[in-house]
């Protein structure tokens, strides 16, 4: 014997001696101990297995049975892709469903640790998920998938009656079949504005989001909330139903961002039922909204929010039920008017109004006519400026900046704190009556509420909420 090997050999009878039998089986050379090591014992300390195998166009379907749930994996029309079976009309992952099946066809151990007594300790028992892969010519392999693995990445696998350690299977396989369906819901892309130059050269922009028309209703709105884009108002909205006030403020600004897009945590439900939609509080639900942004229609619903604050949701009639964190919807779902107008009465520009009309308590009529001369020094072509003298009915001039503003500006400023419904009849307290340089009119009504210290608001003869009566008298006092 070689003297290095002669000590190396003593060496490792040393560690034997000290407990390294293991170490000693593990690290003699083969060549040098004239010894082989098992095909056996490599298997079962390496792995390799292959557990299950076979042609991806060979497979029928994919049976996956498991505590959770149990669903069917099977070839989509042409066959190079597979689908979830009764949900083929469904928005599914389908590469996501055809890698799974893919995934099954070549299952190999990363350790496999032979027949045991106890299957239960390896979660090998009646909780185990059973996956069945069906071929065609009336083959069948199954599988069983017990609990991830103490001593490695994986789960047990029980095959034929032996036990294996296996990595990779896919996680859908142990949630529900729902976790196939895709959960973006819709996006809505941005508006488009085509300028041109001096020169004729156009150049696309971005522009901005318009909402042509939204609807709110559902239980969280008895009286049902409608708002539409218009040129009627500075902001360019207008609410219509159950008050006419004009909108376009920050609330309303973040409702219209919130629909932009929409992508849900999860579907819950599918292909449903009355008794499905009651469950999930979507028979009569707590929030509804249709609407129109950059020309991408789509209507919505939710339910009241869970204990987790979450809420189910509805959206352009897919047959499905989606979950949603309660702040991706909240600011539609948990609305309310007076947060969605702007506070005004009314608010016409001063430079458009030709004619000014208050008439008190029916016959105490001050009429102020306004004539205006465009302002060539301070006017460009896009914006024109204008200079403007104000006369009473007698014909005698008011003064513009002393005191006509002052009280435009109090006019307009007329704020409304309530919605609440008022009964209110007979002829308003006063009545404003705005004519325009461009042709047509607006007019507000103010009614005393009876016993309050209260006068309802009447915009164009729809009800626009309450102000208080120290505002009016404020008002009254100001009238030149």
């Amino acid at each position: 014997m070689k003297r290095t090997v002669k000590y190396i050999v003593i060496m490792l009878v040393v560690l034997a001696v000290l407990g390294g039998g293991v170490f000693l089986l593990t690290i003699v050379p083969a060549e040098e101990s004239g010894e082989e090591v098992s095909s056996s014992v490599e298997t079962s300390q390496a792995g390799g297995t292959i557990i299950l195998e076979g042609e991806f166009d060979q497979v029928q379907s994919l049976l996956v049975e498991g505590k959770e749930d149990s669903f069917t994996l099977v070839p989509a029309k042409g066959g190079e892709e597979f689908t979830l079976e009764g949900y083929e009309d469904h928005d599914l992952n389908r590469s996501l469903i055809s890698a799974n099946v893919r995934t099954m066809l070549g299952i190999t151990s990363s350790k496999d640790l032979g027949k045991q007594d106890n299957l239960d300790n390896f979660g090998l028992g009646a909780d185990a998920t059973k996956l069945t892969v069906q071929f065609a010519g009336g083959e069948a392999k199954s599988l069983l998938v017990g609990n991830d693995a103490g001593e490695s990445v994986g789960k047990y696998v029980l095959k034929d009656g032996e036990v294996y350690i296996v990595s990779g299977l896919p996680a859908n396989f142990f949630s529900n079949r729902y976790s196939y369906f895709n959960t973006a819901i819709y996006t809505i892309s941005d508006r488009t504005e085509i300028t041109e130059d001096e020169d004729g050269n156009s150049s696309e922009s971005k522009g901005l989001d318009i909402l042509y028309s939204m609807t709110l209703s559902g239980k969280q709105y008895p009286e049902p909330i409608s708002i539409e884009f218009t040129s009627e108002t500075m902001s360019g909205y207008i609410i219509t139903s159950p008050i006419r006030a004009e909108s376009g403020n920050t609330a309303f600004n973040e409702l219209v961002t919130s629909l932009k897009s929409l992508t849900a945590e999860t579907v819950v439900a599918a292909n449903l039922t009355d008794q499905v939609l009651e469950e999930y509080g979507l028979l009569e639900p707590e929030a509804e909204i249709t609407f129109d942004l950059n020309d991408s229609e789509h209507t919505l619903a939710v339910s009241g929010k869970t204990k987790e604050g979450k809420r189910y949701l509805l959206a352009d009639g897919k047959n499905v039920v989606y979950q949603v964190g309660n702040d991706v919807v909240e600011k539609w779902a948990s609305a309310d008017l007076i947060t969605l107008r702007m506070s005004y009465i009314w608010i016409p520009n001063i430079m458009d109004v030709e004619k000014l009309t208050i008439t008190l308590d029916g016959n105490m009529v001050h009429t102020f006519h306004i004539t205006r001369t465009l302002d060539e020094e301070n006017s460009t072509d896009t914006n024109k400026q204008y200079n403007l003298a104000v006369t009473n009915a007698s014909g005698e001039t008011v003064d513009y900046k002393g005191t006509y503003q002052p009280f435009y500006q109090k006019l307009i400023g007329l704020a409304v704190f309530s919605q609440e419904k008022a009964a209110y009849s007979g002829t308003p307290q006063m009545k404003i009556t705005y004519e325009y340089f461009d042709g047509g009119s607006d007019t507000v009504e103010l009614y005393k509420i009876k016993d309050q210290d209260r006068y309802a608001a009447v915009l164009n003869g729809g009800y626009n909420g309450q102000i208080r009566g120290t505002e009016y008298d404020a008002l009254g006092e100001m009238i030149p």
